[in-house]
């Protein structure tokens, strides 16, 4: 059985620690396809740069389904919001509260600019999500 993770800010930390834990080694890497062939032919091998490194793109995609799999637990609960005077509602259209959900690139590359700005560089070449749909069109 999966364990699902408790909350979205835990999702995320993890998710930062692990491409951190990554990041000097790729960059080992990258430096060195960069000096062995170049850039400009480094870049047409590897056209996300470091982003593109296998172990980035598993990184994001263990992190993009645990995001999904919480997503999905908590789509019947609902975020209740404080009930408001009868005054504040006139003219307002109201459809109810509102599940709990957190966008998968909000939290995988959206927000990394301020919480880890170290790894800028890496989301950054995320110009894709390496996820996809399967003839059921469930998330592969």
């Amino acid at each position: 059985m999966i364990a699902i993770a408790k909350s979205y800010n835990d999702i995320q930390q993890r998710y930062i620690a692990e491409l951190r834990a990554a990041l000097p080694e790729i960059r080992a890497w990258w430096s060195g396809v960069v000096a062995a062939e170049g850039y400009d032919a480094a870049s047409l091998t590897w056209p996300t740069g470091i982003s593109g490194h296998p172990r980035f793109l598993h990184v994001f995609r263990k992190f993009y389904f645990e995001i999904e799999n919480l997503n999905r637990k908590n789509e019947h609960e609902f975020v209740e919001a404080a009930e408001k005077a009868p005054e504040e509602k006139w003219g307002v259209d109201d459809i109810g509260d509102s599940p709990r959900y957190a966008g998968h690139i909000d939290l995988l590359i959206d927000d990394i600019p301020s919480k880890a700005p170290d790894l800028v560089e890496v989301v950054n070449g995320f110009v894709f999500v390496p996820v996809g749909l399967d003839q059921d069109d469930e998330i592969t």
